[in-house]
């Protein structure tokens, strides 16, 4: 089975989706075209592990994803390291370390061929933690659990597998008969963290109808450069109506970070 390319409309958004082969046991180490696909799915922003509910193989897809260096639902750990010429190795702490000790730190450097430099953990991380950190190709991706075939079964039997993979973000749906696929897609869209920016012409009516959709903490700077490469050198200042300004018609600069909603008018310099 190929990679299939394909476009979901959602909310204004067309978001592209990549219909993967099926992860096995042995992916990580190539067995069944496992290196193409997690190749791929390093560079997305959102996995789906579809689930069969009479085949939950939901450990084996996370341990192949975690064996290739992808990191499903979790953020790096706040670790900074200078590396230095000289003076041994120094490791700051501004949290309380219960999971391992600066001592295993030092070590896990030495390991990695540091021997001078300065390392500041700001959280209190584990063994693996600073591993990851320290492999620099670590991928921390997003993943949504999707329970294919209800259908075929009561809601006791989901419900028991909901408490089987607790923590995990869980969505039931039927692709046969439609159930649930609303609630997917509003799944998809929230994780994506998109926003929607209305543009208002000079003078001109906001369109309320087709809205820019950008990624969350996005600033006028990068709505510029999404309309015309041109937009930033030439702007002037913008206006903005909506939660992120402090009153309506707002003037603000191209650092301004935009809210959901929000109705956004670029002036430029003719």
């Amino acid at each position: 089975m190929d990679i299939v390319p394909g476009v979901m409309e959602y909310r204004s958004a067309k978001i592209q989706i990549l219909d993967m082969p099926g992860i096995i046991r042995g992916a990580s180490r190539g067995k069944g075209r496992g290196k193409e696909v997690i190749s791929v799915a390093r560079s997305v922003d959102l996995i789906l592990l579809i689930l069969d509910v009479f085949e939950t193989n939901l450990d084996v897809l996370t341990e192949e994803l975690e064996s290739a260096g992808i990191r499903l639902n979790k953020r790096p750990a706040d670790i900074t390291l200078t590396k230095t010429d000289r003076g041994g190795i120094t490791v700051n702490t501004t949290v309380e370390l219960r999971k391992m000790d600066v001592g295993l730190a030092e070590d896990i450097l030495k390991e990695y061929g540091i021997v001078n430099g300065t390392l500041v953990i700001r959280d209190d991380i584990t063994e693996d933690d600073l591993i990851d950190f320290l492999a620099g190709n670590r991928v921390y991706t997003k993943a949504i659990a999707v329970l294919n075939k209800i259908d075929l079964v009561t809601p006791e039997y989901v419900e028991k597998l909901r408490n089987r993979f607790r923590g995990w973000k869980i969505i039931p749906v039927s692709a046969e008969k439609g159930t649930g696929m609303e609630e997917l897609k509003e799944a998809i869209y929230q994780n994506l963290e998109l926003i929607n920016i209305y543009l208002k012409p000079q003078g001109g009516k906001a369109d309320l109808d087709e809205p820019l959709v950008v990624k969350k903490g996005s600033t006028v700077e990068m709505v510029c450069n999404s309309l015309h490469r041109d937009f930033v050198e030439k702007f002037r200042y913008a206006r903005v109506w909506g939660k992120s300004a402090k009153f309506e018609g707002q003037q603000v600069g191209l650092n301004h970070v935009l809210e959901d909603g929000d109705i956004l008018n670029i002036v430029l310099r003719h």
